[in-house]
């Protein structure tokens, strides 16, 4: 791996999986300063949010605008996105520096869940059906002129399945949109307008790629096995890492690359959820940043494969002129799953010592971020997944298979969390964050950096 000691990193709101990338830019000898796009770090990243990796930490230095001309008078190699609350932050001031980033003119094609599905339909791709609806009356006229249930009803600029609900009749409708419309979302926003979509049937998948003027790399991509929840979307159960020679896999990342590339991705990651319907791909949404959460790096090691955030630093600090360290597409040297706990109902933890069986599974490699007793969990109804991930890995498929089956029976019968039930505990920021808080601990901390002086604003600046 060709790397330069001393490139220059800006990233924007280095929250969730933004933690790896600050953490492989450091082993790569980058420099990495930090910079937030609100004037507090948002609810929900708040406690998982750790600035001593970074050599600066600038805090918030106002809009786009008000930032350039408080910024230190450096030059930044690159300014990413470390999440999506970072991402039109970041591609806007990154523009505005004239440094390497996605097409500026469509911008909210990435982040506004609307314009995204329009540019697909503009580009002739394959993907849902739509409006956009300010009140239940709006909905309940497209779904009857739609003519075919389940549709789906979803925020315009959140993330992570927030507000995002599967309705299969009107009732489920006006629940959808009461609870979202006029309302703020996950990720800080107000909710004044939502979408409605026709229901993508098929299998779902994940295809995650870094890319480079606009060349699109696929680092890895996953079957994800998922559960429907009425009156909410689809509760994640487990990802199994695709075999990329497999019968239609060529076809989904085809049609992943075109996507991206039109919504104008060019430069980073990208992070799309995707359905293979009866005739052919369909996205249902793409992030530009790398894949939220669960990416937990000596799980990837074991597995052999570099992470998406291992493979975007190494991009970020390659030479002009070296050949690209990233692979056109990844290779599955082991098979790999990663499963997540379904919590059929709200509660709080009475026991966790059902998660010594874990270990019995013959294909077990580690349980990252489990809860402690007395912590919450909800009902699982969207990505917002809390209990941790389990991560399979082994040579035998069938093993990962079976170790899934044993692991599902154990959670069926209580055998591993032990939870004592609370009416009506549903995922919020404030249950999310908890389950944030607790550590990781099979994954080393990273050491704090040697501080950087700028002359700047104090991470208190207005």
């Amino acid at each position: 791996m060709a790397s330069v000691k001393g490139k220059l990193i800006l990233i924007v709101d280095g929250y969730s999986t933004g933690r790896e990338l600050v953490r492989e830019l450091n082993q790569r000898g980058a420099i990495c300063v930090h910079l937030r796009s609100t004037q507090q770090v948002p609810k929900l990243a708040a406690p998982c949010f750790d600035a001593t990796p970074y050599a600066a930490n600038l805090g918030y230095l106002g809009t786009v605008r008000e930032a350039l001309v408080r910024l230190p008078s450096v030059r930044f190699d690159a300014v990413v996105a470390g999440s999506e609350w970072g991402v039109m932050y970041a591609e806007t001031l990154a523009h505005a520096l004239g440094l390497p980033t996605n097409r500026i003119e469509m911008l909210s094609a990435r982040r506004n869940k609307f314009d995204m599905i329009n540019q697909l339909h503009a580009h002739r791709l394959r993907a849902a059906q739509q409006t956009r609806i300010t009140s239940a009356d709006e909905a309940h006229a497209w779904a009857r002129n739609h003519g075919k249930w389940p549709v789906v009803v979803k925020p315009l600029l959140s993330a992570g399945s927030d507000g995002v609900v599967i309705c299969y009749d009107h009732t489920d409708i006006n629940r959808a949109v009461h609870a979202a419309l006029y309302r703020d979302n996950l990720l800080g926003g107000f909710n004044d307008s939502l979408v409605i979509q026709s229901y993508l049937e098929g299998p779902q998948y994940i295809v995650n790629t870094v890319s480079e003027n606009g060349a699109h790399r696929v680092t890895d991509a996953w079957h994800v096995d998922y559960r429907n929840v009425r009156g909410a979307s689809n509760a994640m159960c487990s990802m199994t890492l695709l075999d990329p020679s497999a019968p239609k896999i060529e076809a989904l990342f085809d049609y992943t690359k075109r996507a991206i590339t039109a919504l104008g991705i060019e430069n980073g990651p990208a992070h799309s959820e995707l359905r293979l319907t009866e005739v052919g791909p369909a996205l249902i949404e793409s992030g530009a940043r790398l894949m939220g959460g669960m990416m937990d790096a000596p799980s990837y090691a074991v597995a052999g494969l570099p992470t998406q955030a291992s493979c975007f630093a190494d991009q970020l600090v390659a030479r002009p002129g070296d050949e690209p360290t990233v692979r056109e597409i990844y290779e599955r040297r082991r098979h790999f799953a990663k499963v997540f706990f379904v919590f059929g109902e709200g509660g709080r933890v009475a026991s966790t010592d059902g998660l010594h069986r874990l270990a019995k599974l013959p294909s077990f490699h580690a349980h990252y971020r489990p809860l402690e007793s007395g912590a919450r969990v909800w009902r699982s109804s969207d990505s917002l997944f809390c209990g941790g991930v389990v991560y399979l890995i082994h040579d035998d498929p069938m093993q990962i298979r079976m170790d899934i089956a044993q692991f599902r029976a154990w959670e069926a019968a209580h055998a591993l969390y032990a939870i004592v039930p609370e009416p009506v505990l549903e995922a919020t920021p404030e249950t999310a964050a908890e389950w944030l808080e607790n550590p990781t601990p099979m994954q080393p901390q990273m050491p704090p950096q040697p501080k950087v002086a700028f002359a700047t604003e104090s991470d208190s600046a207005p």
